[in-house]
């Protein structure tokens, strides 16, 4: 059984006895979003799955804390990470009353190395993960797909100038859907996301195919929710 901590401030108040920050870290792999897990070593929970992050130390600000924690748990160097929500029940953690604040990020699955222990899981396949991350990984996957046709946050996952053929697929592995390839294109063109580059590029015997770029290439995580996208059906 976990033994449970306790804590009080100066005026005798109890307080949480220490603070977590975690990053849910997702990213399109082999046509589905997945997110990131590690291991746990340790109890609580040892030998169940869990997002990488851990308790915060008094010289650190919680993105900090929550990229510290990422590198050192799965090699994931330097990324940009948007704080998601604050988890504070006083039930989420048997050791005791210790809150979570959560980012999230949205990377190319590449990065991971392969000695790493940590893997990539899709996230409408979770295995039993530890605490309350199941709850923090569906609530990243919301925002992360509320605004994806509102914000550029799929900027690194594309080329510098890339098709429409290219960047539907990578939005149908965010969104879990499939678009009508023409309804696509005109609703990412009409969104103010991408502009057309004027160039073209061949990538089969077909007409060369136009390509785009963003219009704003550093991360800009929109606080406007997205309109419902043009959908052919919900993919499998």
């Amino acid at each position: 059984m976990t033994a449970r901590i306790s804590a009080v401030n100066s005026a005798g108040f109890v307080s949480p006895a220490g603070l977590t920050a975690v990053p849910v870290v997702l990213a399109p792999r082999q046509g589905r979003l997945q997110v990131l897990l590690v291991p746990r070593t340790e109890e609580p929970f040892a030998g169940t799955w869990a997002l990488p992050g851990g308790f915060m130390s008094p010289a650190e600000r919680p993105e900090e804390t929550a990229q510290r924690k990422l590198t050192e748990k799965t090699g994931v160097g330097a990324i940009y990470l948007e704080q998601l929500q604050t988890y504070a029940e006083p039930d989420q953690d048997p050791r005791g009353w210790i809150p979570t604040i959560a980012y999230l990020a949205l990377i190319d699955a590449a990065v991971l190395r392969a000695e790493s222990n940590a893997r990539w899981v899709p996230v409408d396949d979770l295995p039993p993960l530890a605490f309350d991350h199941a709850r923090v990984v569906r609530d990243g996957v919301e925002r992360l797909r509320g605004k994806l046709w509102w914000s550029n946050i799929a900027v690194g996952l594309l080329p510098e100038r890339f098709t429409m053929p290219q960047a539907r697929a990578v939005f149908e592995a965010i969104s879990g859907v499939r678009h009508e390839p023409s309804n696509f294109r005109r609703e990412l063109e009409q969104s103010g996301l991408v502009r057309a580059t004027g160039e073209v590029a061949r990538v089969g015997p077909g007409r060369p195919a136009a390509l785009y770029e963003f219009v704003e290439r550093r991360p800009a995580w929109s606080l406007r929710r997205s309109r419902p996208p043009a959908t052919v059906r919900a993919r499998r």
